[in-house]
């Protein structure tokens, strides 16, 4: 399309808008930082960054077991469907602020800078939030790379030979080193990341291709479609699979509630897409493309993933106990051992690691972004960049350390595990939808589109989003199993609760007289204010270019010159 054409596309669907963004470190300072992080990704590579992340192969293979007990075979066909589409919502409005505002502090600073008056305490409370959140997703899905592990070797062990297993100690060990492994490969260099992020992509896709076009191969029997697409059973309760074992959930809706677990803890971490935004090019439109590229890309990959389980389950047994149980049965039924099931096992064993490897980017990037802004103690030493690898290695150690000690809590419990698992979700669901809320009602009439936006849908899908994450939240912190004990209680709502009602009392304490949500880093001449407090006066200048009138700037208004051709960013626009 010709760039007049999209120009005038824009314009009419933001109104008489107009967003004269330079080069990505202009516009970077006019959103008040300098540039600091290597800015070596592209679309391609942010994309692939959430993709890894995100590792359908990690999460869905990971929690089918639970999916399929709460639920059946209707849990893994049409509960990831759900799940996926209204993802989609949050995605899409996440996608659209940051085109707006691309910086590494992602959520948390979007949340500053919307929130109006109140906009350090919005930026306080969301980015501890997201930190808890980033914190729990890398510990459950480290947690899972061993566990993978464990599954593997079990492969080559003959059916009447003691399992393989590890001691709790052992296994919180092995889990402690997977975590310092992928640090590792964080603090090496932006460039490395990107190369892995490929490689990430290719694995992944060709992975889910094996498994899904040899699992049904190698199966002797096979499911029938009404089953896979139209059963739904409760297995938990059944004493016929689960013995004295049983959950105790009787009822089928709040059944198929918990079964939805399964696809969300596969469908969250895609704002990892706004927290590497200082590192990629041309991030107005990188990063929201990326982001929301990386979700309907999981989902394509997801979906088949888990229709080829589903259809090779040989008895409901193999789907309750877990995904390697179905590859083990699988390959028994056709040649009389399992040992093959190793290569499908080795697969989802890869795939973990390159996500914990991205685990370890995102919530690396968000400390280091939310101590740029002074947000937690110890500041001064989280916020350094490495000169020699241009990558933020004091922030990949901290928040590598805080896994390896949430692990303690999981030490042996299936139990804590979901609940570490859900507060990862809760804590990075509540963080996106925050700023959504803070965009439709605070800064409606003055936030400023980016290139990629929404138009008319913008608030319809915002709504959607903030009523779909608050509903979502609510149904990962109920119990999972009754009568409800101290063993098995769902502590995710206590961490959840504990982890507001700290910040709070911090913030009352202490933090608000030192907190002022996002700051410059930037010599901006005179101006001393803080970016929440450029928001609310709601001009729009060549500093505070994010903010505006609803109507914006026109375009003879603005003493802005044409940008060069070579600088002039992309437009794309939704709608």
């Amino acid at each position: 399309m010709p760039r007049a054409a999209v120009r005038q596309q824009t314009a009419k669907l933001e109104g008489d808008g107009h967003h004269a963004h330079a080069d990505d470190e202009t516009r970077l300072r006019q959103l008040g930082y300098k540039q600091e992080l290597r800015r070596e990704l592209n679309l391609l590579r942010n994309f692939a960054v959430s993709f890894g992340l995100l590792s359908m192969l990690t999460g869905l293979g990971g929690f089918y077991y639970y999916g399929f007990t709460y639920g059946g075979p209707v849990m893994a066909s049409w509960g990831w469907v759900l799940i996926v589409c209204m993802t989609l919502t949050i995605a899409l409005s996440m996608a659209e602020i940051c085109s707006s505002l691309p910086t590494t502090g992602g959520v948390y600073y979007w949340a500053g800078v919307l929130g109006g008056k109140q906009g350090p305490l919005w930026s306080w409370v969301v980015g501890w939030l997201n930190l808890l959140g980033q914190v729990g997703i890398t510990a459950g899905v480290e947690w899972t790379v061993v566990r993978y592990l464990v599954y593997f070797v079990n492969m080559f062990k003959a059916p009447d030979a003691e399992p393989f297993a590890l001691t709790k100690v052992q296994f919180w060990l092995m889990y402690s080193a997977f975590i310092l492994v992928h640090g590792m490969f964080n603090a090496v260099s932006v460039r490395l990341l990107g190369v892995l992020s490929l490689l990430s992509v290719v694995f992944h896709v060709v992975g889910t291709l094996v498994i899904v076009i040899g699992l049904p191969i190698i199966a002797v029997t096979h499911q029938k479609a009404s089953w896979v697409f139209g059963h739904f059973e409760n297995y938990g309760n059944n004493p016929e699979y689960m013995g004295d074992a049983t959950t105790g959930v009787s009822n089928s809706f709040y059944s198929f509630l918990l079964g939805l677990l399964l696809s969300q803890w596969a469908m969250v971490g895609y704002d990892s897409s706004a927290h590497i935004a200082e590192e990629t090019k041309n991030a107005a439109v990188a990063g929201p493309v990326g982001l929301v590229t990386a979700i309907i890309g999981s989902f394509v990959c997801g979906w088949a993933f888990l229709i080829s389980l589903t259809f090779c389950i040989q008895t409901p047994a193999d789907g309750i106990a877990g995904t390697q149980q179905i590859f083990m049965s699988v390959f028994q039924g056709r040649y009389g051992s399992y040992e093959g099931a190793a290569i499908f096992q080795a697969i989802l064993f890869i795939a973990s690691n390159f996500c914990g490897i991205f685990c370890v980017t995102s919530n690396s990037r968000m400390l280091y972004a939310f101590a740029r802004d002074r947000g937690i103690f110890g500041w001064r030493w989280w916020k350094e960049v490495n000169g020699r690898t241009g990558t933020p290695i004091n922030s990949i150690i901290a928040m590598c350390l805080a896994s390896i000690i949430i692990g303690i809590t999981m030490l042996g419990s299936d139990v804590a595990f979901i609940a570490i698992s859900s507060i990862g979700i809760i804590g990075l669901e509540a963080s996106y939808i925050l700023p959504i809320l803070l965009r439709l009602t605070v800064a409606r009439k003055w936030f400023k589109k980016g290139p990629f936006h929404l138009g008319a849908f913008s608030l319809p899908l915002g709504w959607i989003a903030v009523v779909w994450g608050c509903f979502i939240s609510v149904v990962l912190i109920l119990p999972t199993v009754y009568p409800v004990t101290n063993t098995n209680f769902n502590y995710a709502v206590v961490m959840l609760g504990g982890t507001i009602v700290l910040s709070m009392i911090a913030w009352f304490i202490s933090a608000r007289k030192w907190f002022k949500g996002p700051v410059r880093n930037v010599d901006m001449g005179n101006k001393t204010e803080t970016l929440a407090e450029a928001a609310m006066r709601g001009e729009l200048d060549e500093t505070d270019s994010a903010f505006g009138n609803e109507s914006g700037s026109k375009a003879g208004d603005t003493d802005q010159a044409e940008l060069p051709a070579d600088l002039e960013p992309k437009q794309f626009v939704v709608a």
